[in-house]
C-alpha cells in the first residue's frame, strides 16, 4: 500500500503543530498534533514494513505523549498535602520473585550458554570468577524480532540466579519535567542496591536510546537529558555492601537505530541475538500448549510445529491457544468434550499472519554479522 500521501500530510500537520506550539498556541498546536498522530498510527497499521511500523507507532506514541503532558492550558496544580510541595511519585517496587528457569525457555541454547558464562556462573562458582578477574553482573543488550521471547529470558535469569527483577518500560521514564527523569533513575538504582542481585530490565530500549537529530523539540529534548542521565549512571554505578550482583538488561526490536555511545565497552557491550525459534523450540512450545488435550488421531503437533516456521514464540503460543478455544468453544455449544481437529489448526493457520518478514529477519542476520544494516 502507497503511505506516501499519508506521510507527507503526517510531515505537514506534525511541523505545524511546532510551529504553533512555537508562537504560544497551545490549543490550536493540540489538534495539529492529534491529526498528526492520527496519521502516524494509521500509517503503521497499514505499512508493510516492520521497520517503518514500529517507528510510526512510536511516533504517534510519543506525539500523544507530548499532548498530554504540554498542550494544555494553564495545567490544574497536583493536590498535595500542607508542607509537602513535591509531587509524589510511586513507589518502585520489584516484581514478585521469579518461578521462571532456562528449563521454560524453548531452544535458544547458544543465547542461554552466553548468559551461564556472563551471569550465572561467576555467581555459582566465585572462585574461580575471582581467578580470572570476572566480576558477576553485566550490561546485555538482547535484540531481535518482536515476540521471540526477551523479555521472557531476563524473567527467566532473575528465576535461575534468584534475583530481585525491576521490569521497567523506557517511556516510562521519560517525563516532561527537567530533571524528573534523573530522579526516576536515582529511584530505580537505588532502589535495586538495597537487594543482594538485582536485575534492571529496560524494555524497548530504543525508544529512548536512538539516535536523535538537534533535540530541538520538548519530547527529543528530554530524551536527550535521559539519554546523558541514564550514561551517567550506568557509568557511575558501584555496587553498594548490600549488593553483589547488578545486572542490566535492555530488549530492543530495532538495535541499528541505538546510538553507539550505548554500546561502547563498559556499557551495553554484550550484544546477544534472540531469534525465532528452530524445529525443536517450535514443537516444545506446541506440545506446551496442545500436548496434553484432546486431539484427533490425524493432528500431528510435529506438523504444526512445521508450518509454524519463521514465527516468533508469542505468536506459536498465541496461535496455539486459539486452536485450543475454537475445540473448546464447540465443547460448550455441545456440551460433550471436543477433540481438537485438523479442521480447528486449519482455520486459525489461514486467518494468521507472520508479523515478522524475511526481510526483518535478513536485517537481524546483517546487524549480527556487521553491527549495522548500511
Amino acid at each position: 500500500m502507497n503511505n506516501q500521501p499519508k506521510i507527507e500530510a503526517f510531515k505537514s500537520f506534525y511541523q505545524q503543530g511546532k510551529d504553533l506550539y512555537n508562537a504560544g498556541d497551545v490549543v490550536s498546536a493540540r489538534d495539529s498534533f492529534i491529526k498528526a498522530a492520527e496519521l502516524a498510527n494509521d500509517i503503521s497499521v497499514t505499512s508493510t514494513s516492520y521497520e517503518v511500523r514500529m517507528e510510526y507507532h512510536k511516533t504517534a506514541t510519543k506525539i500523544l505523549e507530548f499532548v498530554k503532558k504540554s498542550c494544555v492550558k494553564n495545567p490544574p496544580k497536583p493536590i498535595t498535602p500542607k508542607g509537602d510541595d513535591s509531587e509524589k511519585t510511586p513507589e518502585i517496587k520489584a516484581e514478585p520473585k521469579s518461578t521462571i528457569s532456562f528449563a521454560d525457555v524453548a531452544g535458544l541454547e547458544d543465547v542461554k550458554d552466553q548468559i551461564r558464562f556472563k551471569v550465572i556462573e561467576p555467581m555459582n562458582n566465585p572462585e574461580l570468577a575471582e581467578i580470572y578477574q570476572i566480576e558477576p553482573g553485566a550490561k546485555i543488550l538482547l535484540y531481535g524480532p518482536p515476540g521471540t521471547g526477551k523479555t521472557f529470558i531476563a524473567r527467566a535469569i532473575a528465576g535461575e540466579v534468584d534475583a530481585a527483577f525491576y521490569a521497567i518500560n523506557c517511556q516510562d521514564l521519560i517525563s516532561k519535567y527537567m530533571g524528573d527523569s534523573s530522579k526516576k533513575l536515582d529511584e530505580l538504582f537505588d532502589a535495586a542496591q538495597q537487594n543482594e542481585r538485582a536485575i534492571i530490565f529496560f524494555d524497548e530500549f530504543d525508544s529512548v536510546a536512538s539516535k536523535r537529530g538537534d533535540g530541538s523539540d520538548g519530547v527529543d529534548a528530554e530524551m536527550a537529558r535521559f539519554v546523558a542521565t541514564f550514561l551517567t549512571k550506568v557509568d557511575g554505578f558501584k555496587k553498594s555492601e548490600t549488593n553483589k550482583m547488578l545486572l542490566l538488561i535492555a530488549a530492543t526490536n530495532r538495535p541499528w537505530t541505538i546510538d553507539s555511545a550505548m554500546l561502547r565497552g563498559g556499557r551495553f557491550d554484550t550484544h546477544i541475538y534472540v531469534g525465532v525459534p528452530d524445529q525443536e523450540a517450535r514443537e516444545f512450545l506446541v506440545n506446551k500448549v496442545l500436548a496434553k488435550l484432546p486431539l484427533e488421531e490425524d493432528v500431528n503437533l510435529s506438523r504444526l510445529a512445521s508450518v509454524l516456521e519463521g514465527y516468533g514464540g508469542g505468536d506459536i503460543t498465541a496461535i496455539c491457544n486459539k486452536i485450543k478455544t475454537n475445540a473448546y468453544m464447540r465443547s460448550i455449544k455441545s456440551g460433550k468434550v471436543q477433540n481438537i481437529t485438523r479442521e480447528d489448526c486449519n482455520l486459525v493457520l489461514v486467518s494468521s499472519h507472520n508479523m515478522i518478514s524475511s526481510e526483518d529477519l535478513e536485517k537481524f542476520e546483517k546487524f549480527r554479522m556487521n553491527g549495522s544494516i548500511d
